[in-house]
């Protein structure tokens, strides 16, 4: 089983999301508009003056009202966002169409877990002449610059980045739309 950064007192990512999927959280923390976010994003950034640490939590959080148009039925519309989750981390997670149905309007991506190392290393863009598509490049090079904690899942796809490293696996899990846990 995952073993989350130091300070998560044997939290895992298995049990938080658990705790996400059976909707067993409170309903508060749900953002069902982008502007809900931003407000509370600003609230968190003028509380604790943690701007880098927004601008991850912003670029993750964003990608649910950048790319999501369905979510998943008897679940609810918008993001899932606490910013101290039993006081060690900052937990996102949406139920939309996850990151393989975004990238797969662009290109051809056979797994979830290629979906997630294109995510996060590859620049795709759905809008030529723009470059776009760097968001999580950025949320991976700034975790990785400051040793902090990722563990991201889209569907069966996972991206850990723990003590500067990251990986890319399968989970037995499936998450439908995408689930992120970051420790600063």
């Amino acid at each position: 089983m995952l073993q989350l950064h130091n300070n998560m007192n044997n939290c895992t990512p298995v049990n938080i999301m658990s705790n996400i999927l059976s909707l067993n959280f409170p309903t508060e923390k749900m953002c069902k508009t982008r502007d809900i976010f931003s407000a509370r994003l600003q609230s968190y950034v003028t509380e604790n003056k943690k701007w880098l640490e927004a601008a991850i939590i912003g670029e993750i959080g964003n990608n649910t009202f950048d790319h999501n148009f369905t979510y998943a039925a008897d679940h609810p519309r918008g993001l899932y966002c606490d910013f101290n989750y039993m006081d060690t981390c900052i937990v996102l997670a949406d139920f939309g169409r996850g990151i393989r149905s975004s990238l797969e309007e662009v290109i051809s991506v056979d797994s979830d877990i290629e979906a997630m190392e294109i995510a996060f290393t590859k620049r795709i863009s759905g809008r030529a002449p723009e470059q776009r598509g760097n968001g999580l490049k950025f949320v991976k090079q700034t975790i990785i610059e400051n040793n902090w904690y990722l563990y991201y899942q889209s569907g069966s796809g996972c991206c850990k980045i723990d003590n500067k490293v990251i990986t890319f696996f399968e989970s037995e899990k499936y998450f439908t739309g995408c689930f992120a846990i970051v420790c600063f």
